[in-house]
């Protein structure tokens, strides 16, 4: 077997993992999906797509992949994103895709549209450059016995974030769930103590995204002076001194 075959085919199986008989139960298209696309964090240019995990097939790429990797949306295959992923990041590209597999069977089937996968890697621009991408994954249609059908991801550029370091997969909850973040692939899942209160990641969350304190208390209802009040003690417990330095460890720990 071709050894550059070898990356797709463990992920396949990976993708059947995840598939599992039963009556199909869709996000809402209309309200939800807009939701939890403007729920994952986009911090550059980025491009999303919907991925059939029963059929293996990319059904929708947006055309913003021209403009982050110069590549047709016509182009992006699962084979061909396995021809254009960093060598070196493929191990984790595949070890990180088993782990989600089994952490979705680890949790209750409602469970399942609640939970974001994110995690970076290398990939190859058209020009031949690597750049550092953020993917992360909401599932779009499940089971009622909990298998995963199709996915909304999206890709963002977070080269100018982190430059170096190795992959590192998180599962971010939505809704009040726990999240656990920078996962051991050789551990058990252990929800990460949050040190955040639910308000002050929600102020983070509009951070990461550029927003100004007047626009955080309009949106949150709440007064400037409480939302600054968020923001340092924010600053305080993750240890950061500047907002680009805030939002550059959001991205790095997964913590939005």
């Amino acid at each position: 077997m071709p050894e550059n075959l070898l990356p797709i085919i463990q992920a396949q199986k990976a993708w059947q993992a995840a598939i599992k008989a039963g009556k199909e139960i869709n996000m809402n298209i209309d309200l939800e999906a807009y939701r939890k696309l403007l729920n994952i964090v986009s911090v550059g240019p980025f491009y999303y797509y919907i991925f059939d995990l029963q059929n293996g097939l990319i059904q929708f790429v947006s055309p913003s992949i021209t403009q982050v990797l110069g590549y047709n949306p016509e182009q992006f295959t699962p084979e061909f994103f396995f021809q254009i992923i960093h060598p070196d990041d493929a191990p984790a590209f595949i070890g990180f895709g088993k782990k989600s597999v089994e952490f979705f069977n680890a949790i209750a089937p409602k469970d399942i549209f609640r939970y974001k996968v994110r995690f970076d890697f290398r990939i190859r621009k058209k020009t031949g450059d690597y750049i550092r991408v953020l993917q992360q994954v909401v599932t779009m249609q499940t089971t009622e016995t909990g298998g995963i059908n199709k996915t909304l991801g999206i890709h963002t550029d977070i080269s100018h974030i982190k430059t170096e370091g190795n992959p590192v997969l998180s599962f971010v909850g939505l809704e009040g769930r726990p999240s656990y973040l920078n996962v051991d692939l050789s551990s058990k899942f252990t929800p990460t103590t949050e040190f955040l209160t639910r308000r002050e990641k929600e102020v983070l969350y509009y951070i990461v995204h550029g927003r100004q304190s007047k626009e955080i208390a309009e949106i949150l209802f709440l007064s400037r002076f409480t939302v600054l009040n968020h923001r340092r003690n924010i600053m305080t417990k993750t240890n950061t001194s500047t907002i680009a330095e805030l939002i550059a460890k959001a991205i790095q720990e997964g913590w939005v």
